[in-house]
């Protein structure tokens, strides 16, 4: 398991892409965008007019290297001449899942081609993949067609769309493809799916990313900033490793606990302490019960014998929708002391 402690930190990237963030904030505001024919609505598909004055601003004050954005359109064109104009140049990569709006995107960025700009479009099926034990979409994007090989300083998330399953996956995504400091902007911030996304990352990533809702913004956006990268094949540690933190901390010293995690990890994810693992039969882990009864029983069994907390890990939480019956009597009998998306703790 990997520490976070070992993970790099860069607290002056950190800092740099929070300084640009403010800046652009009070700037945004005198970014003229006459130049778009006809002019954005503020409740359409793309971006609202005040994302893409905050956009614009933000090129300016991060003057990024590389810029990445995940759903073109007209914020292809935008990104394109902000960063026409900076010196060393900017590279921007548009990625997009649908071949027609990535046609859209090319047409329009080739009717403009605003001097100095250099972009690279790719079309990118969404797929599902592994991130930390969950199946997510993501971009089958690949990364050596990106318009530069350098990480990304600035990324744009706005896609894939709800109805092939949201945005979740892509801050996972983005992770594999930045450094400390990256700032990512993510669209539609106010709509449910969006919030559950970024709840979801602060809870699996704890202090690797900074998470700010910008106030005033017609459909809602979100600045994260990446503290640590942390890359998609080490989430899986890394969420045990926050979750080992957690639990440790919410369980008092001494105090038994079942352990529901599949054995994925076992005594490992409590050392020093008591851990029964559920389902237990002569001190080993059994595998799931045939039935809630018998999950019940066993679990009553262990609280007889001294277990005074029941500790789920995420690998297990299906066992909550598929025995029901166990799932109802944990909540019926037991007070959570502790729930978020990869732990939830119960006092027995």
């Amino acid at each position: 398991m990997r520490a976070i402690g070992e993970l790099s930190v860069s607290g002056k990237a950190t800092d740099i892409a929070l300084r640009a963030l403010d800046a652009a904030q009070a700037q945004a505001g005198t970014v003229d965008l006459s130049w778009l024919q006809p002019p954005p609505p503020p409740d359409g598909w793309t971006l609202s007019p005040d994302a893409l004055r905050l956009l614009t601003a933000l090129v300016r004050e991060l003057r990024p290297r590389h810029a990445l954005e995940l759903g073109s359109g007209l914020s292809t064109r935008v990104l394109a001449r902000a960063c026409a104009n900076l010196k060393p140049g900017c590279a921007v990569s548009s990625v997009d899942h649908d071949p027609d709006f990535g046609a859209r995107a090319r047409a329009a960025w080739e009717a403009e081609q605003p001097a100095g700009s250099r972009i690279r479009f790719q079309i990118a099926p969404v797929v599902v993949r592994d991130c930390g034990g969950e199946l997510l979409p993501v971009y089958a994007l690949q990364a050596a067609r990106l318009a530069a090989r350098r990480p990304a300083d600035l990324v744009l998330i706005d896609g894939p769309p709800e109805l092939l399953g949201g945005r979740e996956g892509t801050l996972y995504q983005v992770m594999d493809l930045s450094r400390a400091g990256t700032l990512v902007l993510l669209d539609d911030a106010a709509r449910p799916r969006e919030q559950d996304a970024l709840r979801h990352w602060q809870e699996n990533l704890g202090e690797a990313i900074e998470v700010r809702l910008l106030p005033g913004f017609a459909k809602g956006l979100a600045a994260i900033i990446i503290r640590n990268p942390v890359r998609r094949r080490e989430l899986w540690d890394y969420r045990a490793e926050l979750t080992a933190r957690e639990l440790a901390a919410s369980v008092p010293a001494g105090a038994p606990v079942v352990l529901l995690d599949e054995n994925n990890w076992g005594a490992r994810l409590l050392p020093g302490r008591t851990v029964f693992p559920f389902v237990e039969r002569a001190g080993e882990y059994w595998g799931p019960p045939e039935t809630d009864e018998a999950g019940i029983g066993n679990l009553e069994d262990l609280r007889r014998r001294g277990a005074r907390f029941l500790a789920i890990v995420w690998p297990a939480f299906w066992w909550l929708a598929h025995y029901a019956g166990l799932a109802r009597h944990v909540c019926e009998h037991y007070r959570c002391v502790l729930e978020n998306e990869r732990l939830k703790v119960y006092a027995l």
